[in-house]
């Protein structure tokens, strides 16, 4: 791919990501809160706190930036596993492309660290130690499942 097409294809594609991560990570908010206000009013109705020194009906942790990362981390293994197996030029440019671009523009490691120095701000020292560490393990495995997914896909 010429340096010419790989500019506004990288430009189309982190525009793209950007758009599919604040979908999911809307979603995933969501969908998160509702379980979170539930379990608050299941809690309440017995005289319970809220969760992990948080407010009642707040999230332990933020999980859509966590669901967010964790598949960007998949989809990157995935992407880099098939491009090494495959070995061609056209492989590490598209990788390049939806590496760079897409998954560029769908992670958020500035948001996830931002979230996780938010709750220790608060003092809720353990679900900040949690976001970091239990992400972070994640999204290692995630990449390295990827990884061995994407050397299947090649053949």
């Amino acid at each position: 791919m010429s340096a010419a097409w790989a500019w506004p294809l990288m430009a189309l594609a982190g525009g793209a990501g950007a758009v599919a991560r604040y979908v999911v990570d809307g979603r995933v908010t969501t969908a998160a809160n509702r379980a979170a206000a539930r379990k608050a009013a299941a809690s309440s109705r017995h005289g319970q706190a809220g969760p992990a020194g948080g407010a009642v009906g707040e999230p332990p942790v933020p999980m859509g930036t966590i669901v967010v990362n964790i598949t960007a981390c998949l989809i990157m293994g995935v992407l880099t596993g098939w491009a090494q197996a495959e070995a061609a030029a056209g492989a590490a440019s598209l990788t390049r492309v939806l590496g760079t671009g897409l998954m560029g523009g769908y992670s958020t490691f500035s948001t996830a660290s931002a979230e996780g120095a938010r709750l220790a701000a608060l003092g809720r020292w353990r679900a900040a130690a949690a976001h970091a560490l239990g992400m972070m393990a994640a999204c290692l495995a995630s990449g390295a499942l990827g990884m061995a997914l994407g050397a299947r896909l090649a053949g």
